[in-house]
């Protein structure tokens, strides 16, 4: 990491102050000076910021006194929080508004850990409890080992006094809360850190980079979801080649993740599986040594295919034969459906070979879901003979989901 950059990222209300406290209480251990800063706060909270901060000069005023470089304008950047219509707000006033609020801090610090060139210093020193909350709680979701989290604590005397910015190196008074003076040379400031459990290896991928779409309740839903697998209803749609992820708990029914899959193959195998599953046949499994085993797993699937890609089969003739007209006679269905057809004859030209699809299949489920919810979905060995669905793999058994058959639909 020798290009990294760091950052300080820190939520404020109308205490601006917290700011430079915590740029002091940097300096005092020793620490890497941060070359950008980033204040996430309200309308009115901005308002205060630039005043304190910019106006009154008091952040250039702790660089020179710690013989810091003095930040370029475009290095200290001010987020106003917006409501849930994308206004800049004063306050969270309704829950639509504190989810756009915890959106936005989320987004925020998403947007700065994607960079693997910035190291980020988040500060929950000031702003209001739910600010606070959801910034630790992103932190915690989207941290990295070198990102921290911290807290200022300033002497009792000096905390939360507007003319308070930062012990200074010689005698300054300033208005105490009580009507006297204080000198600020001797004010204590310590930065605690905070630990925080790193969740980021749990996360999706596509939720690791840039974009939008990603919603804090959501993110959080489908995290409380996979510690709660007899809650999940996993429903499959033929048509778009879709699943849907839903909360059994929940009356609205509304689907917590979709995920489409171009490749009609891999969808065709999860469907089996899926159907196996609720059926408790334990028929779909390995069979290295046994080619007509094999030969009859390639029609199951090439019987769900057929369906989907309305193509022909003729279930009398011969496997093989079957095979190689698919490829030599339906190239295009195939390429539509996102299948190439030579990757689809060395696939099936002896049998199905689902070891492929099995793991293209976990891999599209951990571009979108939190590791544990991708573990109960993928496919596994792990359904006897007799139906019974064992918790762990079992290498003899057939291929199904971490889940019972009432918990699965399909649709159309």
């Amino acid at each position: 990491m020798d290009n990294v950059q760091d950052v300080l990222l820190a939520v404020t209300g109308m205490t601006p102050q917290v700011v430079t406290e915590t740029l002091f209480g940097i300096d005092q251990r020793k620490e890497p000076w941060p070359y950008r800063v980033i204040i996430i706060t309200t309308r009115r909270g901005a308002q205060r910021v630039r005043q304190g901060l910019v106006d009154e000069g008091h952040l250039d005023a702790l660089c020179r006194s710690l013989d810091k470089p003095i930040f370029a304008a475009e290095d200290v950047e001010i987020r106003s929080i917006p409501d849930a219509q994308g206004q800049q707000v004063d306050d969270a006033r309704t829950l639509d508004d504190h989810e756009a609020l915890a959106d936005f801090i989320m987004q925020s610090v998403r947007e700065l850990t994607a960079d693997d060139d910035v190291r980020l210093h988040a500060s929950l020193a000031g702003g209001r409890k739910t600010m606070t909350f959801y910034l630790g709680y992103a932190m915690s979701l989207f941290g990295r080992a070198q990102d921290r989290l911290s807290h200022v604590l300033v002497s009792e005397a000096f905390e939360n006094n507007p003319y308070f910015y930062f012990p200074t190196r010689v005698p300054t008074m300033i208005p105490a809360r009580d009507g006297g003076e204080l000198d600020a040379s001797t004010a204590e400031v310590c930065l605690a850190d905070i630990p925080f459990i790193r969740q980021r290896p749990q996360l999706p991928e596509v939720l690791k980079r840039i974009g939008d779409g990603v919603h804090f309740r959501q993110l959080v839903a489908l995290f409380n979801l996979g510690t709660r697998p007899r809650d999940i209803r996993l429903c499959l749609h033929e048509a778009d080649a879709r699943i849907t992820l839903h909360d059994a708990t929940q009356a609205n029914d509304e689907a917590l993740s979709a995920i489409s899959f171009s490749n009609r193959f891999d969808f065709s195998w999860l469907w089996l599986v899926a159907d196996a599953t609720c059926r408790k046949d334990a028929s779909l499994k390995r069979h290295d040594d046994d080619r007509n085993a094999r030969e009859a797993m390639g029609w199951r699937l090439m019987e769900r295919l057929s369906q989907s890609l309305e193509l022909p089969l003729n279930r009398q003739g011969d496997y093989s034969q079957q095979v190689e007209r698919w490829v030599n006679e339906h190239e295009q269905a195939l390429e539509a459906a996102n299948i190439r057809p030579d990757h689809f004859f060395l696939t099936m030209k002896d049998g199905a070979d689902i070891k492929t699809a099995s793991s293209r299949i976990k891999e599209r489920l951990s571009l979108y879901l939190p590791q544990a919810l991708v573990e109960i979905l993928s496919v596994v060995q792990r359904l006897d003979t007799d139906g019974r669905l064992h918790p762990r793999t079992r290498h003899h058994a057939g291929f199904a989901l971490y889940l019972e058959p009432t918990q699965i639909g399909f649709y159309p």
